[in-house]
């Protein structure tokens, strides 16, 4: 079970952060 957290982490992780930068993004060109 740590072994899964460990995997499984990380990939939850990155795709907060894609998602959160494509966020941002979008929130840009609105600003513009």
């Amino acid at each position: 079970m740590i072994y899964l957290s460990l995997v499984v982490a990380p990939i939850v992780v990155g795709i907060v952060i894609e998602l959160f930068s494509h966020w941002l993004d979008e929130k840009d060109k609105d600003d513009n």
